[in-house]
């Protein structure tokens, strides 16, 4: 049966009851079980460019969720009132709180993350099909089953599948855009995920990979098949279409970039970089609206109508049983009690914990210093709380690029583990010359753990100076992204395990040579040492 049958089909029972004085408890069960969701998620959408677009999709799903009602025809029926013992609710109350309390607190402290969230999302989802069934029985459930699922596009994804996507998307987008560069009689060369040009290296990113672009273009192809109430194959064909547009608008992004790095220098790229993320991600959303048009059948396209909601759930009779108020209230309770508690552990653990909450590190003013402005792309894939790019001309220690990254505590926090130096920088077409150097300084009076990383590209040299800490304890380098990314068992060191202790501070210094004048670790530390001071607390 397809979505307009659905529709169209008689739809057992009562909407009012939902909203009516008896059933208060349930509806404001459902409110509160979707803030819960939409907060959970809320934080990914803030702290991931990807998922940027989660915001406009519960007020999609409500709407298409009220439209589908209203192009719904009402049958009422008399249901069975139920009686629900009261030691039946005690026992749904004490099971739902330490449910909930578990899921808040596993949220709160990043315990596999994104299970966690896709788990509470699936509570009012869970909800609010059931009150469908009480409400319009198989009708009603299927009628609504895709606006309450579409709230599912805008939960982040399991890094065991983002991440493999994104890294393969990486690669095929630098050899797509090297071919095409080749077809323009451009000379390049694909190194991991950068092209070689004649004027430098253009790095291909996670934010240019196309995931981003992938991600919106699954979401609003399927907001637009549902816009349109196209049939179901109609539906497959346009989200097929919205993800290869989706890649093709990444790749002319990408190639146009490409272009004016060979025509105009690295530096020109900066300029374009964040007019051509928009061009790319309108002419997107244009190009799905477009083609969504074109395959829906005029006579099938019904619109939304306040007037006609407001008729269709005066006209409704009761349908689902007032006596699962009770139950209902009493679920309500337990999920508040249930978050309350996890917040005040939470907030023990922290206190106990002493939790980082401002930078250790801080910039000793130099007239030496330049402080340069961080590229858009680098600032836009790590979104730091604060960040500082330095470049010093130093009389006694030469030159060098000195960085500073803080990160208040979060989830997101996790993943800035991933850029390390031996990862990102082959990316980017230097290759790492031997495995990094652990070495301890002395640093404003404290001995400090840092890593040494060495690198080539071509007849240039590089070594790169780098620390992390998380909650003010260094971070070893004995892990693997698969570990960060919670897709393999991480070692303890990581402090994965509370987003109060999550608190991510970075400091580097890159300087240059050759294979004449080889860059050397004790200039590098000299530089360091005389753009910063650490003071950490206590």
């Amino acid at each position: 049966m397809s979505d307009q049958e659905f529709l169209h089909d008689a739809i057992h029972g009562s909407l009012l009851a939902v909203i009516s004085k008896p059933h208060r408890g349930y509806w404001a069960l459902l409110v509160a079980a979707w803030i819960w969701a939409i907060w959970s998620c809320a934080e990914y959408w803030r702290g991931n460019p990807n998922y940027s677009y989660g915001w406009i999709v519960p007020v999609l799903s409500l709407t298409y969720a009220a439209r589908r009602l209203t192009l719904a025809k009402s049958e009422n029926i008399a249901r069975p009132i139920l009686a629900v013992p009261i030691w039946v609710i005690v026992f749904i109350g004490i099971v739902a709180t330490a449910i909930i309390f578990g899921l808040e607190f596993a949220r709160e402290q990043v315990w596999h993350p994104i299970i966690v969230i896709w788990a509470i999302a699936f509570v009012p989802i869970t909800l609010t099909l059931l009150a469908c069934w009480l409400a319009g029985g198989r009708n009603l459930l299927c009628a609504e089953l895709f606006p309450i699922l579409f709230f599912l596009t805008a939960v982040p994804w399991p890094p065991r599948f983002e991440e493999p996507i994104t890294a393969e998307l990486m690669q095929a987008v630098a050899v797509a855009t090297t071919g095409l560069l080749h077809w323009f009689g451009i000379p390049a060369q694909t190194l991991g995920g950068a092209i070689t040009l004649r004027t430098g290296v253009v790095g291909i990113t996670e934010a240019c990979s196309g995931m981003r672009s992938l991600q919106a273009g699954i979401m609003f192809g399927l907001a637009m098949g549902e816009w349109f109430l196209l049939r179901r194959l109609r539906r497959i064909a346009l989200l097929l279409i919205a993800i290869a547009l989706a890649l093709c608008t990444n790749l002319i992004r990408t190639l146009a970039l490409s272009l004016q790095a060979e025509w105009h220098g690295l530096a020109a790229v900066e300029k374009i970089h964040d007019l051509t993320g928009t061009l790319a991600v309108s002419i997107l959303v244009v190009a799905i609206w477009i083609c969504a048009r074109a395959l829906c059948q005029r006579d099938r396209v019904e619109h939304f109508r306040f007037e006609k909601l407001s008729t269709c759930l005066r006209t409704m009779a009761e349908a689902i049983p007032s006596a699962l108020s009770r139950a209902a209230t009493a679920l309500l309770i337990a999920g508040v009690f249930g978050i309350a508690i996890a917040q005040m552990v939470s907030a023990k653990i922290e206190a106990w914990d002493r939790t980082q909450t401002a930078p250790f590190f801080c910039v000793r003013e130099d007239p030496s210093q330049t402080r340069l402005q961080l590229p858009r792309d680098v600032w836009n894939e790590l979104h730091p709380t604060s960040g500082e790019y330095i470049r010093i001309h130093h009389p006694q220690f030469g030159v060098g690029d000195t960085f500073h990254f803080f990160w208040k505590p979060s989830p997101w926090n996790r993943f800035v583990l991933v850029h390390r130096p031996d990862i990102c920088m082959p990316g980017i077409g230097w290759e790492s010359v031997g495995p990094p150097e652990s070495i301890t300084i002395d640093f404003s009076g404290r001995q400090t753990q840092l890593y040494l990383f060495r690198f080539r590209r071509g007849d240039i040299e590089a070594l790169e100076l780098w620390g992390v800490w998380r909650n003010g304890v260094a971070v070893p380098l004995d892990y693997q992204p698969d570990q960060v990314l919670r897709t393999a068992a991480p070692p303890p060191a990581l402090h994965l395990e509370g987003k109060r202790r999550s608190a991510t501070e970075i400091v580097a210094c890159v300087i240059g040579g050759d294979a004449n004048h080889s860059p050397n670790a004790e200039r590098a530390i000299a530089i360091l040492k005389s753009v910063f001071q650490y003071q950490p607390a206590g």
